[in-house]
């Protein structure tokens, strides 16, 4: 084969390329034909892969690692500022300016809801503060928290209560938790007063002494809650979760080991039995709620009745917090962390609601139920599709113009037919949106019916509106008992078989 180099009048050397049809490079002719079919595909991917528009997302510097893993496995970038054209998701710890949610965009999601009652929620003392409240106002159906008092300011009322405990002979036992410290930190439990001391305030709660045991080991669950805007009102709960542990087996007698009363994780892995092989536990601190579930099948405890009364705390506990909002946060949503505890008699608890719930991967557990769990969440805000990117677009079009002699922003190709809907599919795609039960593994627990999607708070006297909600509630999700025999002993029996 010969390549041959002529001089042009210009002084350039060409190279003249072999005839490749001539006979005597049929083996070349071969070698090219025996390429896979799929290397113009590739190319043409590849010419895509350019022009595929971008979604953007800002995680501060303490956010989840998780969460930014699968946001780059699902092709995103991380907004870099004055050359990213925009962000689609902020992620942040703290609660945002109030020109922050003012300024959101349509095609843009804030992981914090513009609440200032959300607070109430998520601090402990006013959390329970709220809680009695209503349960002075709308009864029983608010009856799934302990005694609680809030310390100092209510200290000569837990001591007329204590006392008057210590006549009946109760000897009830205590647990005092800061409310300004989080992951079970400061946390202590007492049986006599002369053991209560403290330095900032607290919150002080009749302890839950006879809680459902798992070869006698103490756990609770983690509920991971969403809401997707505020007018109107969407509350998902999802239905994969963790069964937090300890990790000593439950004694009363030593209320010191916290191995043995504490369910938190921070705590846990600390403990010598971490990594023990515990009866029917195993090793580690974490189960997940599928793995649960399964427990609670064999042993014929209906768990799914224990599922709706917990779907009726969640809701209870929400919708006042919600009342009072002014704006629809139709771009915000908040991922909580719903801390329950089922006692002997199968009746969930609430220990207390996060704000920013970890989601870190502390072991092979939390990285399944977390890595599926952020999935869904970022499937749930709806973002990823043409119609935010067309209005992305447009923002930057329209900054452009007005902004005719500054620094330009770059322009990202949105014409694509891969990724334009006509009017009548976007509209179609719109209505399927609003109407979605169920995304993943979260599904809608409210609204769930004609009244409660119809009844709006603005429109509504809180005290109606309330009652209203509470009896549709009690319909949906707490008409069904457990059948449990009964016995002389059945308070102190433990469900499970050991």
């Amino acid at each position: 084969m010969e390549f041959r180099l002529i001089n042009s009048k210009f002084s350039m050397n060409r190279i003249h390329l072999p005839d490749l049809s001539s006979s005597d490079n049929n083996k070349i002719n071969n070698i090219i034909c025996s390429y896979p079919s799929n290397i113009k595909k590739y190319k043409k991917y590849d010419n895509r892969h350019e022009e595929k528009p971008k979604f953007y997302y800002k995680i501060s510097e303490k956010g989840p690692t998780l969460l930014k893993n699968i946001l780059q496995e699902r092709g995103w970038e991380e907004y870099i500022e004055n050359e990213s054209p925009w962000w689609n998701l902020w992620w942040q710890g703290k609660r945002y300016r109030k020109i922050d949610y003012e300024s959101c965009k349509n095609y843009q999601r804030l992981n914090h809801i513009s609440l200032p009652r959300n607070t109430w929620i998520t601090k402990k003392d006013a959390l329970f503060r709220l809680l009695r409240m209503l349960k002075g106002s709308y009864g029983s159906c608010y009856n799934f928290f302990p005694k609680t008092f809030i310390l100092p300011t209510e200290y000569l009322s837990f001591i007329r209560y204590y006392s008057e405990d210590q006549e009946k002979k109760n000897n009830n036992i205590w647990i005092c938790k800061p409310t300004d410290l989080s992951r079970g930190r400061g946390i202590f439990i007492i049986k006599s007063l002369n053991e209560l001391t403290y330095n900032n305030r607290i919150v002080l709660q009749k302890y839950i002494r006879d809680p459902l045991l798992i070869s006698g080991y103490k756990f609770d669950l983690r509920c991971y809650v969403m809401i997707k805007g505020t007018y109107p009102l969407n509350i998902y709960l999802y239905e994969e979760g963790l069964a937090r542990f300890a990790t000593n087996k439950y004694n009363t007698d030593d209320i010191t080991n916290v191995f043995s009363h504490l369910t938190n994780t921070s705590i846990n892995k600390l403990s010598p039995e971490l990594n023990s092989t515990k009866e029917k536990v195993g090793p580690g601190c974490k189960w997940s709620l599928k793995k649960l579930r399964n427990y609670f099948k064999e042993n014929n405890i209906n768990f799914e009745i224990i599922w709706n009364k917990i779907k009726a705390i969640i809701i209870l506990t929400l919708l006042p917090a919600i009342y009072e909002t002014k704006d629809d946060n139709s771009q915000c949503f908040e991922l909580f962390g719903f801390d329950i505890i089922i006692d002997n008699s199968l009746k969930p608890w609430l220990l207390e609601v996060n704000l920013s719930p970890a989601l870190n991967n502390d072991c092979y557990i939390d990285s399944i139920v977390k890595t599926a769990l952020l999935n869904d969440v970022v499937n749930l805000l709806e973002v990823e599709n043409s119609e935010s990117l067309k209005l992305a677009q447009k923002d930057i079009n329209e900054y452009n113009i007005n902004n005719k002699y500054g620094n330009k922003l770059k322009s990202i190709p949105v014409n694509s037919s891969r990724i334009i809907l006509n009017k009548k599919e976007n509209k179609k795609k719109i209505h399927v949106s609003e109407d979605k039960e169920e995304i993943g593994n979260f599904k809608k627990i409210f609204p769930f019916n004609i009244v409660t999607k119809n009844m709006f708070p603005k429109e509504q006297l809180r005290t109606n509106y309330m009652h209203t909600m509470i009896k549709e509630i009690k319909k949906k999700y707490l008409n069904q008992s457990h059948k449990i025999e009964s016995s002389p002993n059945s308070t102190s029996k433990n469900k499970f078989k050991d």
